[in-house]
């Protein structure tokens, strides 16, 4: 038997070794806990699944894995969709009402909402540039910002909690909002909003997790 204790009620639990390395939950709140590996990760006796899905390894030198952006036009479809209609309807209106009908005032209002669109489309893609999940094959690193910088990060092993939101558009076109907790945290360390396809993410991180 392999005796823990619950990262959240602090219970003791009793498990059968058949189950080592593997998840439960706590009888008392619920909670999912991973029950240790009777042989320590990076072990001679302990495969190195990252590798052999032909992913950096786990132990060694600190490598990236990979590096997340937000995917802006997936995970808006429609506002992406209106916005390049307005900017085709602009131009249609710049180049027939402004300078074929000669109309001052249309040319200028469709000059006009041609520049806003673009000045919107612009922010919006610098605003995604500035947030970044890196994943290496210790941690999982979250940036925001470009002139002023904010990181937070989670070490793989200390992972507990790894959340997907989303909702039935974003299922479809595979994105998604991700969660990233550890044992030591009640609340969620990273959070990343528009992440392109999640479940391949958890899958990833899940390589390096002691699970």
């Amino acid at each position: 038997m392999i005796t823990i204790r619950c990262d959240k009620c602090e219970k003791p639990l009793s498990v059968e070794d058949s189950l080592a390395g593997s998840k439960i939950a706590c009888p008392h709140c619920g909670d999912i806990n991973v029950v240790p590996s009777q042989a320590s990760p990076g072990s001679a006796s302990t495969p190195d699944r990252a590798a052999a899905a032909g992913f950096p390894p786990d132990s060694g030198p600190e490598q990236r894995v990979r590096l997340i952006r937000p995917a802006v036009v997936r995970a808006h479809p429609f506002t992406m969709l209106g916005l390049w209609s307005l900017i085709l309807l602009s131009l249609i209106g710049l180049v027939y009402l402004g300078l074929v009908k000669n109309s001052t005032a249309w040319g200028v209002a469709s000059a006009v909402v041609l520049v806003i669109v673009l000045i919107v489309m612009a922010v919006w893609k610098l605003v995604s540039l500035a947030e970044t999940l890196e994943i290496t094959n210790k941690r999982s690193i979250l940036r925001r910002g470009i002139f002023s910088r904010s990181t937070t990060e989670v070490v793989h092993n200390d992972i507990r909690n790894f959340q997907i939101s989303q909702t039935f558009i974003q299922r479809i076109l595979r994105v998604g909002t991700i969660g990233i907790s550890s044992a030591g945290q009640d609340a969620v360390e990273i959070v990343m909003h528009d992440a392109a396809r999640p479940d391949e993410v958890r899958r990833i991180i899940d390589l390096y997790r002691p699970i």
